[in-house]
């Protein structure tokens, strides 16, 4: 009979980029020793002064964005501001597509694509633009931020296909379809998926039957129970 008091198995000390990686849910589990807390304390602050670092860069870069909205009327302290907010916002719109095309870091483009992502008529009349910017940007891994050292997943393409998806309309079905055909534009063609779900046009319904065996698209269309892989 095993004694209930039997210690759990030794386990190896933890190195710093393990406690970096540490999910919170697992800390109680782990038991960690006065070591290991000790360092990841250590880490938690410089992380916490990293991120605030960070903040501090990307409004320098980001202030003649703020500026211009500002005098459009918009009281934002960040871009993020509109994305996230339920009101509407058609005076920052021109700003917006403005500021779009400037050489913005990652992070804050995907800001002002999202920012983008309304049913507005100015943005559906950007279309030109909006795919332009759209087929240059880049996906996969790179720095987001200015003076980032390390490599993170890049969201400004995905941000623009929440744009494209939001300004699609019948009329731009032709390119539409060949966005959607680019396999070089990855996985960020699964937020164009969005503004076809409820067509019952044949061209639609026959391209997304075609799509349904794209490694980037097949479990999300798989998902809605209309199609098949083949």
């Amino acid at each position: 009979m095993k004694n209930s008091k039997e210690k759990a198995p030794i386990r190896d000390r933890m190195t710093d980029d393990e406690l970096e990686n540490v999910r919170a849910s697992d800390l109680s589990r782990l038991k960690l020793d006065d070591d290991e807390k000790s360092r990841l304390r250590e880490i938690n602050r410089r992380l916490d002064d990293e991120r605030l670092l960070r903040s501090a860069r990307l409004a320098v870069e980001a202030a003649p964005l703020i500026a211009e909205l500002k005098e459009a009327g918009m009281n934002v302290r960040s871009v993020w501001d509109l994305v996230n907010t339920a009101e509407s916002y058609a005076n920052a719109v021109p700003v917006l597509l403005k500021h779009l095309q400037m050489p913005y870091s990652d992070r804050t483009r995907e800001g002002i694509a999202r920012a983008l992502a309304v049913r507005d008529p100015q943005v559906r009349n950007a279309w030109p633009l909006l795919v332009e910017e759209y087929r240059k940007a880049k996906s996969g891994l790179g720095f987001k931020a200015p003076g980032d050292d390390k490599m993170y997943e890049l969201g400004a393409k995905d941000g623009l296909a929440c744009t494209l998806s939001a300004a699609f309309s019948k009329d731009r079905l032709p390119e539409y379809i060949e966005l959607l055909r680019d396999r070089s534009n990855g996985p960020s063609r699964l937020l164009l998926l969005s503004a076809l779900r409820r067509s019952k046009d044949p061209v639609v319904l026959r391209l997304l039957e075609d799509l349904a065996s794209d490694p980037d698209l097949t479990e999300e269309l798989l998902s809605w129970g209309r199609f098949r892989t083949h």
